[in-house]
């Protein structure tokens, strides 16, 4: 027999029952229940777990589910309409970059502007690394996808082709729950939100499996669908975000 704190979602362990009293203590938010009311909600007295009902996420458009028995294979693409006004802007940000460094270079070679060029050519440094890091997000939004998959006993998370970090790989067997937490970023045009993945493994270490999605729906949808094929009752996680 399992229960479940009914707050918290987390495991209450043999120890922490009193049978004589019929009370038990949760050691995550260490509230006291009563275990024949947790016995009494739970509508299969074989296995007593106290869970939280939610509702099922639609998948999001764009994405391609294959299942076949408990392997199962998610894939999205990274492209969004933004990628185009993006686009916009890296064309002209680099060309003015690119004219720029010809004059630099120009007057440097022919020795017309002297230490004028050479200002020519460092000034923008900054500028560069804007235009770099910029144009490489246009090309993975254009080219990328992310693959996420279940096989073999293991969960394996691939984003490509174009090299970009995250890539990992977890045995499904290390994964007690999965949840969603939301970050928080402020800028001088307001704030705006990104969502992550993420597993809690059994030692109770997490571990980000995808990270900076921008539509809370998919993540939640992620977490759903990931936890419905590795059949993990879903617990609430400190933190988490709330369907």
């Amino acid at each position: 027999m399992q229960l479940f704190c009914k707050k918290c979602g987390k495991q209450v362990l043999a120890e922490d029952m009193d049978l004589e009293m019929a009370l038990g203590k949760c050691r995550g938010c260490s509230s006291v229940f009563s275990i024949l009311d947790a016995l009494k909600d739970d509508p299969d007295p074989g296995v007593a777990t106290v869970k939280r009902e939610r509702l099922p996420v639609p998948m999001p458009k764009g994405y391609k589910i294959d299942e076949f028995g408990r392997e199962l294979t998610i894939t999205y693409r990274w492209f969004t309409p933004m990628a185009f006004g993006l686009l916009l802007f890296c064309v002209v940000w680099d060309g003015f970059l690119v004219f720029w460094y010809t004059m630099g270079f120009n007057g440097l070679m022919n020795g017309q502007m002297g230490w004028g060029a050479l200002f020519m050519l460092l000034f923008p440094i900054l500028h560069v690394a804007v235009g770099i890091g910029v144009t490489y997000g246009v090309i993975c939004m254009f080219l990328n996808r992310t693959e996420i998959r279940v096989t073999g006993g293991d969960l394996s998370i691939w984003h490509g082709p174009v090299p970009c970090p995250g890539n990992c790989r977890i045995a499904t067997s290390d994964i007690k729950q999965l949840f969603v937490t939301e970050t928080e970023h402020r800028g001088k045009n307001g704030c705006h939100y990104s969502y992550d993945v993420n597993a809690m493994k059994q030692d109770d270490t997490k571990q980000k499996l995808l990270g900076n999605i921008t539509d809370v729906q998919q993540a939640l949808f992620l977490e759903q669908k990931l936890e419905s094929t590795l059949g993990i009752v879903d617990q609430r996680v400190p933190g988490e975000v709330q369907a």
